[in-house]
């Protein structure tokens, strides 16, 4: 059930509330904020309808973490209040963070919110409107089109949460203490993976392997958290890659919505470590996958660059009906992730009324 926020109407709120329907536009700066410590879901009251005629950010407070530049994938918390009526669209605080890649195509679809990531350290809570209306063109790309006069604005509330590694980085392991099934394992400048396994390798494993080949320094990952990877993919069979993202953006994945082989394997290692999972083909997708997912045993290189807490994740883990399987069928491109966590791409906030 929606919230609602009420204000209560004097003589001054009424002026401005005429001046408002007739053409003038309201101001983020006039818009009354409460972040709760940027733990929960940040509350809002301005006076409606709330109008704009351009694009613009507010910063409401300034935090004192790393420094933001072109290149970084940030963790942003987002929640997101109708114009109309100043009642909550939707928030990210029940489940998991926004993935926003800090980049060209960011800075192509959402200037205005480049521009105050890139002025900002992590920490950060601003607030965010538009007059355009996200749309498509004729190609079906990304675009937007001004709203009509005096349509109700959406208010959005962001928080940046934290950024994520740009790579693997802790504790070596030395190559002859990794399983003897791995011949080498390397990133080219080019940002590509090439994973290499031993022409001898023996027999298809029957049980789970899952070692760090670089022990990072941070939090320990629950079964619950949501992980924020880049990985790479091969077949045990014949050691042909099937999928992977170095030379990407990275992976957003929820630990529930994988295949059993990542859930158990990932489960308790620290971010920033690079991990080699080496997975029987009961924990990967079986001995007949399909043409969505690649068959028999599967050899993945991950590393872990962020995990954050998943809340609904958790909850249904506690729920007598939750499955235990942790598996999921994939396309090709979202192995060994579940069709609904696909690495997320670009991101654009919302504006009016889109409501998402």
């Amino acid at each position: 059930m929606q919230k609602k926020i009420f204000v209560v109407a004097t003589g001054a709120v009424l002026t401005l509330a005429l001046a408002a329907c007739s053409g003038s536009s309201s101001s983020l700066d006039d818009v009354q904020y409460s972040l709760n410590d940027a733990t929960a879901e940040p509350s809002v009251s301005f006076q409606t309808p709330f109008t704009t005629d351009e694009t613009s950010t507010h910063v409401i407070e300034e935090g004192d973490g790393e420094e933001i530049k072109d290149g970084d994938n940030l963790l942003i918390e987002a929640t997101v209040f109708k114009g109309d009526d100043g009642s909550k669209v939707g928030s990210t605080y029940a489940q998991s963070p926004i993935l926003i890649p800090v980049g060209e195509d960011l800075k192509k679809t959402a200037p205005e919110l480049y521009d105050v990531l890139t002025s900002s350290k992590v920490g950060t809570s601003f607030s965010y409107t538009s007059n355009m209306v996200p749309s498509a063109d004729a190609s079906g790309s990304p675009s937007a089109s001004e709203a009509a006069e005096d349509t109700p604005a959406n208010v959005e509330v962001y928080t940046i949460k934290s950024k994520l590694l740009e790579n693997a980085t802790g504790d070596e392991t030395p190559q002859k203490d990794l399983n003897s099934a791995l011949e080498s394992f390397k990133v080219g400048d080019d940002g590509k993976a090439e994973l290499k396994l031993k022409a001898d390798r023996g027999d298809a494993p029957k049980e789970l392997v899952s070692q760090d080949m670089i022990k990072g320094k941070g939090e320990k990952v629950k079964a619950s958290d949501t992980l924020y990877v880049k990985y790479q993919g091969v077949r045990w069979e014949d050691g042909k890659a099937f999928d992977g993202n170095f030379d990407g953006t990275p992976a957003e994945l929820n630990l529930q919505g994988v295949i059993k082989g990542w859930t158990q394997g990932l489960e308790g290692k620290t971010v920033g470590s690079r991990v080699l999972l080496i997975i029987p083909e009961d924990l990967a997708y079986g001995k007949d996958a399909g043409e969505n997912a690649p068959s028999g045993p599967l050899v993945f290189v991950v590393d872990i660059l962020g995990a954050s807490d998943n809340p609904q994740a958790a909850a249904s883990m506690q729920s007598p009906s939750a499955s235990a399987s942790g598996s999921a069928s994939a396309s090709p491109s979202a192995s060994p992730a579940a069709e609904s966590a696909e690495p997320t791409t670009s991101a654009q906030p919302t504006s009016t009324e889109s409501g998402k």
